[in-house]
């Protein structure tokens, strides 16, 4: 049976479940490193990178940065962080979550606006198959510096987040001369030496249950929009479960395809139109349901979705598309409450 749990979407559900420090704690390490809670190992020396540090985050250590710097020159140099830690729950909005969570921190300490446009990924073998959003991007990170106090240099930088069941593995690499080829080869490289797959297979997803649906607290307003949404929520969930292998659906919702939001929709204008009679309406809830039918109706869905996520859903043409529909919802009254994120499928974990 599925269960309706209403949440504020403020509070996000991809909790660390270890009690966390209350300051992180370097902890003093020679040789290899082993992370006890998943055997994966940090050697002292790897792939001409040093290791600089390891930093814990909760008094189980089992939530971990790893730091690697690489020196080609005085100026130059090269780290490499990797971040392993659990998670209580997981849900179909968990890669977006953190990509939009790096954006923002990266911009609140940026002098400039920083563009990262999300690529996406799979690594796989015959039992399971992790996906993965990173990014390669150029930004001016601040420097102390003593005639001009502070002193913006400009990095060539790597961000990828992986999906690998009850575990997330995070990569974050900033290079003074590294290409950006060079680093998404360091990506590959990171990837296949600690063992993403491995990692995954540690906690995987107890597929056997029906996930569970977190409803916004904005659907309570009246029946109709309680009911259609939870009809969308469902709909995803029966998507994914035909479409996705499942190798797949063991580490992660894999929620990246632009299908599966078009099938929650559609299934969700269509309960509309079967029930609109049905309930007393919320003026907002008709103003809703009135914009996403003229949106689908002028066959406008795939570009809603990109605007929707900000670009973080696997739609190439979604960005050429963006000036267009922001024209189209000028044209045909459609507002930002479109936008507004109303469910969430999830397992928990523990």
């Amino acid at each position: 049976m599925i269960k309706y749990i209403q949440l504020l979407f403020l509070c996000s559900i991809t909790i660390v479940f270890s009690q966390k420090r209350q300051q992180p704690l370097e902890l003093k390490v020679k040789g290899d490193y082993k992370h006890e809670a998943t055997q994966t190992l940090f050697p002292e020396l790897w792939s001409g990178f040093q290791r600089e540090s390891i930093t814990s985050y909760d008094a189980a250590e089992t939530n971990v940065g790893v730091s690697y710097i690489q020196k080609t020159s005085k100026k130059n140099k090269t780290v490499l962080t990797i971040y392993i830690y659990p998670k209580k729950y997981i849900d179909n909005q968990l890669l977006r979550d953190e990509f939009y969570n790096y954006d923002y921190a990266l911009n609140q300490n940026s002098n400039d606006h920083v563009e990262i446009k999300p690529f996406f990924g799979t690594l796989s073998n015959e039992n399971l198959k992790v996906g993965f959003v990173y990014a390669l991007f150029n930004n001016a990170i601040g420097q102390q510096d003593f005639f001009n106090g502070v002193k913006y240099i400009n990095k060539n930088s790597l961000l990828s987040i992986y999906e690998c069941g009850g575990w997330t593995f995070k990569t974050r690499v900033s290079s003074d001369d590294m290409t950006k080829d060079q680093l998404k080869d360091l990506k590959d490289k990171v990837e296949n030496y600690f063992g993403i797959l491995d990692l995954a297979s540690i906690k995987t997803l107890p597929i056997h249950k029906v996930p569970d649906i977190i409803l916004s607290s904005s659907v309570k307003r009246d029946s109709m929009m309680t009911k259609a949404i939870t009809e969308a929520a469902q709909a995803k969930i029966v998507w994914l479960s035909k479409n996705l292998e499942k190798k797949e659906i063991l580490t992660g919702f894999h929620d990246m395809k632009i299908d599966s939001e078009i099938y929650s929709i559609e299934k969700m204008l269509e309960f509309y139109k079967t029930h609109e009679n049905d309930w007393k309406m919320n003026p907002d809830t008709k103003k809703y349901f009135e914009e996403m039918t003229r949106i689908a109706e002028n066959g406008r869905l795939k570009d809603h979705i990109y605007e929707k996520y900000h670009g973080l859903i696997d739609y190439p043409e979604g960005e050429a598309r963006k000036a267009d529909y922001i024209q189209f919802k000028i044209d045909k009254n459609i507002s930002e409450d479109t936008n507004e994120i109303f469910y969430k499928i999830f397992y928990r974990l523990q």
